[in-house]
């Protein structure tokens, strides 16, 4: 049993050090959360009036994300005509084939394609709209920096 200042002290001792703790280990929790980045997301906007493509050319940095979305009545299609090589994560609408180019399957008006590209250089894509007539192509340009 334990009476007086020393009780006290004891007891304050026990309580500072099981706060350090505490707090050391979530320090560390927090350091990390801190250096998990968002990516950076851009947005191209497929329309076939005024432009066809919203930013042309598309200028972004490594391993940003860029999203297609089709505002277009008509469905479309976009494909790479520059090889893409390896994306950094898996792009949504988009396949590739054997040799590193890539291309989406049609995507319907209010639909969206994203791909994120790791290697810079200067890529050409077109979009093909399906219309009634036939098919309308627009080209398109990304340049990727450091």
């Amino acid at each position: 049993m334990c009476l007086g200042k020393k009780c006290n002290f004891l007891l304050s001792f026990v309580l500072i050090l099981m706060l350090s703790v505490y707090l050391f280990v979530h320090q560390e929790h927090a350091f990390a959360e801190e250096k998990i980045q968002k990516p950076d997301v851009t947005t191209v906007l497929l329309q076939k009036e005024p432009a066809g493509i919203s930013v042309n050319p598309l200028k972004i940095k490594l391993g940003n994300t860029i999203v297609w979305f089709n505002q277009d009545p008509e469905p479309i299609t976009i494909r790479f005509i520059t090889k893409l090589g390896l994306a950094c994560k898996a792009p949504v609408n988009f396949y590739s084939d054997l040799f590193g180019y890539y291309e989406t399957s049609q995507i319907p008006q209010g639909g969206t394609a994203s791909i994120c590209l790791i290697e810079e250089g200067s890529y050409i894509y077109e979009v093909k709209r399906l219309v009634n007539k036939g098919e309308e192509i627009t080209e398109g340009m990304v340049i990727v920096k450091e």
